[in-house]
């Protein structure tokens, strides 16, 4: 719960922040390929991202591209899905897996120790997946099995629903599977897909923990030998929102309501009014004491939680306000929702709140650069996302005291948060 000023950092300045360590420090294979890595000896561990431009928007059926990073672990021509799980587990090796528009991510946690024998074992799962029928089928009807759940949680209903409004059901931040599209992949597909997209070519490699002279060079012996050619950034197509105001949702069987607000942000990541945006979607839901809190869980008791949030997509920026809400009271709180965003653009923000915003957004950086994981963390949504450090100098620069006034943040807020250009979405019980 962060609702006051913490009196260790309340004098923390953005030029204090060391921004050294956010810089990756870089290794080069004999076949050209940088290995970006975050080193800490003291760290008994390794976390090792292996990032493919290789995301939905290049595929031709839709689970395609899930399906194909999902199932690397399931089977090689050398070893099967068992092989491969009892060597993973044996070793306390974690494998996580995951994939957005734009990328497949799989992300590995080892002891150093075990790293000369993973690496070949990792190499065939990522390049020489064999994709059994059997072990295809079994994750196609677990996913199925996840949508239909999912098709009556009012939270993931108000999500999509929103995000189609506002890109459009051609983008793939808009297009979302429905259950006929699970008659529709094959096997083959997934197949395909790894084998034009899954490639040595399209992948990049990103180390934190325990990195060594002699784990780079174990890097060095498995993936440098592979022909790296410069691969072409993907480029999402431009959103086309269908729709914006009020939009009633109704799930069958829901005990509670889902809002869902949201808009575009006219502008780029590396616009100096983005980082001033942030300031105020802070302000209005970023943190445990902020303004829609304050109003609609502390005061009004209609929801447990409200938030404000920013994401940036390759190509395009939006911004959301998510909450579950008591039943029945969906409505009263989208009416509060809109008098907290008209105060924004009406009333300049008291100092000690600006103070305090500043504070709490200052806190939350450096709590996400606060070791080599979530360092390198940041670095791998910094390169799937298409950003760089302008970003962070932008949002430290606005950070600074007097960087920017009550007036403008209102006149900001008056620009970009009118109702009138946003997307409400109430799900559940209409």
């Amino acid at each position: 719960m962060i609702s006051t000023v913490n009196p260790i950092k309340e004098h923390l300045l953005p030029r204090d922040v060391d921004r050294r360590p956010l810089a990756p420090q870089r290794y080069v294979c004999r076949n050209g390929k940088v290995i970006n890595y975050f080193q800490d000896a003291s760290i008994g561990l390794i976390k090792m991202d292996f990032i493919f431009e290789a995301g939905t928007a290049l595929q031709d059926k839709l689970l395609q591209t899930a399906s194909a990073i999902h199932l690397v672990t399931e089977g090689t021509p050398a070893h099967t899905s068992r092989q491969i799980a009892e060597f993973m587990d044996f070793r306390g090796i974690i494998v996580e897996k995951s994939n957005d528009e734009v990328s497949s991510t799989l992300t590995v946690y080892a002891m150093p120790r075990y790293v000369d024998e993973l690496l070949p074992l990792l190499y065939e799962m990522l390049f020489e997946s064999v994709y059994p029928e059997a072990e295809f089928a079994v994750f196609l009807a677990k996913r199925r099995h996840q949508l239909m759940v999912n098709l009556q949680r009012t939270s993931y209903v108000a999500g999509c629903r929103c995000r189609r409004s506002l890109y459009g059901h051609e983008h793939p931040q808009g297009r979302f599977a429905v259950p006929s599209d699970y008659d529709l992949l094959t096997v083959d597909d997934v197949r395909e897909f790894h084998s034009r997209y899954l490639t040595p070519s399209r992948m990049e490699i990103v180390l934190g923990g325990a990195v060594s002279a002699a784990i780079l060079a174990a890097f060095d012996r498995v993936f440098g030998g592979d022909v790296v050619n410069v691969v072409d950034r993907v480029v999402l197509p431009a959103p086309k929102p269908e729709t914006v105001g009020v939009q009633k949702v109704e799930v069958a069987g829901a005990i509670q309501n889902t809002l869902r607000v949201g808009r575009l942000l006219p502008m780029r990541w590396d616009d100096r009014k983005y980082a001033e945006f942030m300031i105020l979607s802070t302000a209005l839901g970023g943190y445990f004491g902020s303004r829609l809190m304050s109003n609609i869980r502390e005061e009004k008791g209609y929801t447990y939680g409200i938030s404000a949030m920013t994401q940036i997509c390759r190509g395009s920026l939006a911004f959301y306000i998510i909450s579950d809400v008591s039943a029945g009271k969906a409505e009263l709180a989208q009416q509060e929702i809109m008098l907290e965003l008209e105060r924004l653009r009406r009333e300049p923000m008291p100092k000690e709140e600006l103070e305090l915003v500043r504070t709490c957004m200052l806190g939350d950086f450096m709590r996400s650069v606060d070791g080599v994981f979530e360092r390198s963390e940041r670095f791998c949504q910094m390169l799937t996302s298409g950003i760089d450090e302008r970003f962070t100098d932008n949002f430290l620069a606005v950070l600074e005291p007097d960087a920017v006034t009550a007036e403008g943040l209102c006149v900001l807020a008056d620009s970009l948060l009118n109702p009138n250009d946003m997307v409400f979405v109430n799900a559940g019980i209409v």
